[in-house]
């Protein structure tokens, strides 16, 4: 059980270098973030909301007192949670959304800014269930699964209409991004959901269509995707864990308009290419 605990911002960076610094996807090019690597815990700075303490051992994280408390919480389920699910429990991340179909889980994966959110938000008003916006969290045992992720969806404002899709609320707004939390009755839980397949988001002028990806052809936008720290051995354990996983789900190139008008149409498309569940 993750325990976490509110403190007093910390104003100053822990001493060296940090073990990673990059701006985040999504953001507006203005929020920083920066993980320092502190024995056996880390610290991690992100600058729209301030210092996190991580002890993925102990599954204990420290966060900012005083920091807006959406932001804060959206923060606290990403790198926070995910160093202690890697470190702690073995699982490994992905940059991808997903929904549930047929009681298996659809990734769809891609980079930031290339329409994962938007995607999912699709599905959602279909009648499926979003368990990840951004950051897919994946196990391997006894065979690959996904983990819901934070029940929120971060909508762009010009992919707003002013109004709350069903089975949504907004819970925040800022310059970019208006925060919709999923109902409960429309978020995954605690319970693990198999892996059915992963789509890459590509982007094509005018038609939909797929390209099956082979395993091995799959492994460099895994690589791409996945969130691992700057280590042989974090990188080994993630080459054996992608590998893994290439090989035991069905992978596709979707290439699709980024158009609103056929955002219907690919989620009618994906749910007809989708193997049936007793061939996956």
């Amino acid at each position: 059980m993750l325990d976490v605990c509110a403190e007093g911002d910390a104003a100053a960076a822990p001493p060296g270098a940090p073990l990673l610094e990059w701006k985040l996807n999504g953001s507006n090019g203005e929020i920083t973030a920066k993980l320092y690597s502190l024995d056996q815990e880390y610290r991690y700075w992100v600058s729209d909301t301030g210092w996190y303490g991580i002890d993925p051992t102990n599954l204990m994280i420290r966060i900012p007192e005083r920091a807006d408390e959406t932001f804060r919480e959206h923060r606290l389920w990403g790198v926070p949670t995910l160093l202690c699910s890697m470190i702690n429990g073995g699982d490994f991340f992905l940059h991808a959304a997903a929904a549930e179909v047929g009681h298996g889980a659809v990734l769809l994966a891609a980079p930031g800014r290339h329409g994962k959110t938007t995607l999912a938000l699709q599905f959602h008003r279909e009648g499926y269930r979003v368990l990840s916006e951004d950051s897919a969290c994946c196990r391997l045992t006894p065979s690959p699964a996904l983990l819901a992720g934070p029940a929120m969806l971060r909508i762009r404002p010009d992919m707003f209409d002013g109004r709350a899709p069903a089975g949504t609320h907004i819970v925040s707004v800022s310059e970019d991004r208006i925060y919709l939390a999923l109902d409960e009755d429309r978020r995954g839980n605690d319970h693990p959901v198999p892996i059915r397949a992963i789509f890459f988001l590509r982007e094509s002028a005018e038609k939909i269509h797929f390209e099956r990806v082979t395993p091995q052809k799959a492994l460099p936008d895994l690589w791409a995707l996945n969130f691992r720290l700057p280590t042989v051995a974090d990188s080994a354990r993630a080459f054996v864990q992608l590998s893994r996983l290439a090989g035991s789900v069905p992978i596709w190139n979707l290439y699709r308009p980024l158009r609103v008008a056929s955002l219907g149409k690919t989620v009618d498309r994906i749910v007809k290419i989708l193997p049936s569940p007793a061939h996956d």
